[in-house]
């Protein structure tokens, strides 16, 4: 009995220091709690192998978990645990079977299903993906990204009438989310609504300024109604975001259009200084002919291919 009460109290104490952010406090406590309990006590395990998988020592996080399930075989918090190391290592195939099992043993387990569902996106497997993110809405509609997720899928599908619904289920949930605004932006865009796909990828901008994609996607809507506006768009883009390179590549396009070719050209060489990988797609670009002909980008690409 005195042995449970100091266990419970090294417990205790190691979650507060763990709320804290004391990684290393929490540790030393779980650590005297599972010494104390001959390493019997479930939560001090689990919580062993959380700090461990915190810490980037993911195999002594996995001895943990699996010591937990030699314990008991049915503790989802370890086949969830396990699963998250897994799926962290691109070992996708391992992660399912972990994710399945913890949800086996808790069907109501609503981030085993998120996770399941984001693994099964990321691996290809996107009819797995709906079945499961849709299951987890069953559960619980109101979790923003998984309406969001599941709203991205149905758009790579072209199933723009269930991305639509998704979105929107998103931003009633939450307005303010620069990923929902530009979603939704993406998805007017394809209903041909070009106002209200402006109004989004605008208001996205405004909610984050270095979301790069919000500035490309705007801008190509202007790229030959309005090129100037384009550039414009790109300019404030690339003031504004860290990921620049496909940024000066779009804005050099624009610039050709316009016949600024000079400024077409040193935003061409600025975007291969940033991502040199550019120079086999620029090859190919018919829009950027006149450019690829100019001594400055033959000079540049000669000592880029020395």
């Amino acid at each position: 009995m005195k042995d449970d009460m100091q266990i419970n109290k090294y417990l205790e104490k190691a979650e507060e220091a763990f709320e804290k952010n004391k990684l290393i406090k929490a540790l030393n406590l779980y650590n005297r709690a599972y010494e104390l309990s001959n390493g019997e006590d479930i939560d001090a395990i689990i919580n062993l192998a959380l700090i461990y998988d915190f810490l980037g020592k993911s195999e002594k996080a996995k001895d943990y978990y699996k010591e937990a399930l030699s314990i008991d075989n049915y503790e989802e918090r370890a086949y969830y645990g396990l699963a998250t190391i897994y799926d962290e290592e691109e070992n996708y195939e391992e992660a399912i079977k972990l994710y399945n099992k913890a949800i086996y043993i808790n069907p109501n387990y609503h981030k085993a299903y998120f996770f399941l569902a984001n693994v099964y996106d990321v691996s290809e497997k996107k009819a797995l993906a709906i079945e499961t993110y849709e299951k987890l809405l069953s559960l619980n509609p109101m979790d923003f990204w998984a309406n969001l997720n599941l709203g991205c899928i149905y758009e790579e599908r072209n199933e723009n009438g269930a991305a639509y619904k998704k979105f929107s289920k998103a931003l009633r949930i939450d307005p303010n989310n620069y990923l929902a605004l530009f979603n939704m932006g993406v998805i007017y865009y394809k209903f041909n609504m070009i106002e209200k796909a402006i109004n989004f990828y605008e208001r996205a901008i405004e909610k984050n300024k270095s979301y790069e994609y919000s500035y490309l996607n705007l801008a190509v809507i202007y790229k030959y109604a309005d090129t100037k506006k384009g550039i414009e768009v790109l300019s404030s883009g690339i003031n504004n975001c860290s990921e620049t390179h496909f940024l000066y590549y779009n804005r050099s396009c624009f610039y050709a259009l316009i016949g600024e070719e000079n400024r077409a050209c040193e935003d061409i060489i600025m975007a291969l200084k940033l991502y040199p990988e550019f120079l086999k797609y620029i090859l190919e670009d018919e829009e950027l002919e006149n450019i690829k002909k100019s001594n400055s980008f033959k000079e540049f690409v000669a000592k880029y291919s020395l």
